[in-house]
């Protein structure tokens, strides 16, 4: 269990690097100590201030959630209605500890960087692809399935080597091997525990990937994860029913009435084509995604 003032001291010095690096300098107020943390109360939230001739930034957390906010320069204002929204964490201090406030962290080290430090970038030998971030997203750009394998690997280190050997090893990406072969049986041990906290963890970055993500994107967490991890284990579906965005239950729902009744379909996703790296044709996932929303529409009319 989190105490929300050590929590918050600990926010104050992973994100401090970042903002450092980016010109903002933490705001003190009148009656604090400069040699501690610049966290103060309002009510019951707690609120971290940082400045700079870009901008300003706050971190505020109240009712179980860390929203990083930033506004002009020249903005006056003691409370947020002035400031806008750059990204919003899940903090549930009965729940998560030290692990999970770096986690969160570094995801807002990672936005406050990528909005506000011009960076080289550095590309590899193979051509590793890019993430995209939250600020490109806010611009108009969406998640793409490196996105989510590199926001997975986040939350299951463990799979970060897989990563690495599998761009090394196709020169590019290869979405079905990396997540059929490594990324399932790990989110599938989470979703057999059935752990609250863990199970909130994952679905909270699933959701975000799938609202804001691309058509291979949605198709990656509908199909080829949930629908390829619960096909076998109708349990696993129920349990994790509550943990669906509005917005992902009946794509899903879908997709697994497709599967449970398509033979094909499941020898398909157990089997994807073999990889070939100068043919450019539709993928396997948006061709399952396409049955299923296909077979959805003909049982609506």
């Amino acid at each position: 269990m989190l105490e929300q003032k050590n929590m918050m001291d600990a926010v104050y010095s992973g994100i401090l690097p970042a903002c450092t690096s980016c010109g903002f300098a933490p705001v003190f107020k009148e009656d604090m100590d400069k040699k501690l943390p610049a966290v103060y109360s309002r009510d019951t939230a707690s609120v971290i201030d940082f400045a700079s001739e870009k901008g300003k930034l706050r971190v505020v957390f109240s009712n179980n959630r860390i929203h990083l906010l930033s506004c002009a320069p020249d903005v006056v204002a003691d409370d947020d209605s002035m400031y806008n929204l750059d990204g919003t964490y899940l903090m549930l201090l009965d729940e998560y500890d030290a692990k999970d406030v770096r986690s969160v962290v570094n995801e807002m080290s990672e936005q406050i960087t990528e909005t506000y430090k011009k960076k080289t970038k550095i590309v590899s030998k193979k051509g590793a692809p890019s993430t995209v971030s939250k600020a490109a997203v806010r611009g108009g750009s969406s998640f793409d399935s490196y996105t989510l394998a590199s926001k997975l690997a986040v939350v299951y280190p463990e799979l970060k080597p897989a990563l690495h050997e599998n761009v090394e090893k196709y020169g590019d990406f290869l979405c079905e091997d990396f997540f059929l072969n490594h990324a399932n049986p790990v989110i599938k041990m989470t979703l057999t525990e059935n752990n609250p906290n863990k199970m909130k963890k994952l679905f909270t970055l699933l959701g975000e990937m799938y609202e804001d993500g691309t058509n291979e994107c949605q198709s990656l967490i509908a199909v080829t994860v949930i629908g390829e991890i619960c096909q076998e284990n109708k349990n696993l579906m129920t349990q994790i029913i509550p943990y669906l965005t509005d917005t992902m239950l009946e794509p899903v729902t879908t997709i697994m009435q497709h599967l449970s009744a398509s033979k094909s379909a499941r020898t398909r996703l157990a089997h994807p084509p073999t990889y070939k790296p100068k043919k450019q044709k539709k993928g396997l996932m948006d061709k399952l995604m396409g049955s299923a929303m296909q077979q959805g529409n003909l049982q609506q009319q």
